[in-house]
């Protein structure tokens, strides 16, 4: 914990120039020619975050010894935009009657419903509602999306909220009852319910994984078929309540499986029924561009799951390193547009184990850890604020990549990652970017620096030069 805070506190001051260190060398080949051109924009960017799902949010609010100042630290650590930089929080809207909001199951879809959420701030919505707040304390912007994995049982084919089963309603559910209002008010109720203690909710789904069944948690299934059968209720139900509160579908396990569903949604006349594409990268990743109506696309759940708790940038290799994040993220905003990408858990206790590398943060009783992933997060999300558009940026070798983001104030963040194992020079030349201060500011992760401000750049013509230490993401905030 105290290395942590020496980094960051390091990362005030800055030099003229990067120093290498004394593992790095330069190779014997001509600088790298970066081109930016502000004229040429894709995407807009949401941000990044990650989630509190299933009780871990418990773990960060205190319930295994994190003291309340430590629990507001951590959330700083995630969400402060000088810190973490994440902008987007995923809540799951439980579907049990122990995690719900549904007290008693109503005898059918037209009669009244026992919507309770509990009285104790502390741990309501399964502690999602306090790291919701603490979250918000650390980013007042902070936008909440409100996602389920499964309706309530009773509203499904095969009457529980686990083992998969089809919303009553649907294609090929042939139940006695048509419950899709009733799942659709249920999901809207959830957001008033948080609307009610002040804080606003951004974007709501209906789906999580409905590709897949797993027997041990709450699921639902759906193709892009049944999907449009219920979203013709959910959609309107939602814009009547609140405009501007988004629609997602469908958070599929991967990038293809989630074209799959976008297809047949589209096939099925459902096209325009939802206003956000999310997808999780679990099962495979994105190469091309989604197949969408013009709606932006949101990863919004990955993590390798599979290991020990790991804190490295780049030693080992493993997906769970933060180099490797870095790059996830850069062929997702590149390839295929995406508007923003969330890791699975943001912390979690492990209670005394190894941990998991499936969170950001590992908390041990009133201490915490934090993995070099969030640093990987960082260096794009700190600079590339909500609202920003990607625009273009070329390198011309194929092992240093590079994008760029103009954010609504003019200034330009340009995240580099180096994937040789040399130090490289680099020329950047800027165009069509309405810059102010003439500046930029270079802030590394690496092996040894965790998103610090390393070296600052006088803007000389159209454009500067640099270089980036190996193996590294260097991103560069120009004014």
């Amino acid at each position: 914990m105290a290395s942590l805070v020496i980094l960051l506190g390091a990362a005030a001051t800055a030099s003229s120039q990067y120093v290498p260190m004394p593992w790095a060398y330069v190779q014997n080949e001509p600088p790298v020619q970066v081109k930016v051109n502000a004229g040429v924009r894709y995407q807009t960017m949401m941000g990044g975050g990650c989630s509190g799902a299933f009780g871990v949010a418990c773990d960060q609010t205190g319930s295994r010894g994190l003291s309340a100042a430590n629990q507001q630290l951590v959330s700083d650590y995630l969400f402060s935009e000088n810190i973490g930089g994440l902008s987007i929080l995923r809540n799951r809207i439980g579907s049990s009657p122990t995690d719900g909001i549904l007290g008693s199951c109503p005898a059918s879809p037209s009669a009244p419903a026992n919507y309770t959420f509990g009285s104790d701030e502390d741990t309501a919505d399964s502690c999602q509602l306090k790291l919701t707040r603490q979250a918000l304390k650390a980013n007042p912007d902070l936008f909440v999306y409100a996602d389920a994995w499964s309706a309530p049982g009773c509203f499904k084919t095969d009457a529980t909220d686990i083992n998969g089963g089809f919303i009553c309603g649907v294609r090929g559910s042939n139940c006695t009852h048509d419950w899709r209002q009733a799942y659709a008010d249920y999901l809207v109720q959830y957001v008033k319910e948080y609307e009610q203690r002040g804080i606003k909710i951004g974007m709501l789904g209906a789906y999580n994984e409905p590709d897949f069944n797993p027997v041990t948690y709450a699921s639902m299934d759906s193709d892009g078929y049944q999907a449009k059968d219920f979203l013709e209720v959910l959609y309107p139900t939602v814009k009547k309540y609140r405009k501007d509160l988004l629609v997602s579908c469908c958070d599929a396990t991967g990038a293809r499986q989630e074209r799959d569903i976008l297809y047949e949604l589209e096939s099925a006349g459902g096209g325009h029924l939802y206003d956000v594409a999310t997808w999780h990268n679990y099962q495979s990743e994105p190469k091309e561009k989604f197949n969408t109506q013009g709606q932006p696309n949101l990863q919004t759940e990955w993590s390798d799951g599979s290991g020990n708790w790991n804190d490295t940038w780049d030693t080992t290799g493993q997906l769970a390193e933060g180099f490797q994040w870095a790059l996830y993220m850069h062929n997702a905003f590149t390839r295929s547009d995406t508007s923003g990408y969330l890791h699975w858990w943001c912390s979690q206790d492990n209670n005394g184990g190894s941990g998991s590398d499936a969170v950001l943060i590992r908390l041990q009783g009133d201490s915490f850890d934090v993995s070099a992933r969030l640093w990987a997060f960082a260096g794009y999300f700190r600079f590339a604020r909500p609202g920003a558009v990607r625009i273009d940026a070329a390198s011309s070798v194929e092992t240093l990549y590079v994008s760029a983001f103009e954010n609504t104030n003019g200034t330009v963040a340009i995240p580099v990652i180096n994937a040789a194992h040399f130090e490289r020079d680099v020329d950047i030349e800027l165009a069509g970017c309405n810059l102010k201060k003439h500046t930029a500011v270079a802030y590394l992760a690496d092996n040894t620096h965790n998103n610090t401000k390393v070296a600052s750049y006088q803007i000389r013509g159209s454009g500067f030069k640099v270089s980036v230490p190996p193996r590294s993401l260097t991103t560069f905030f120009v004014e």
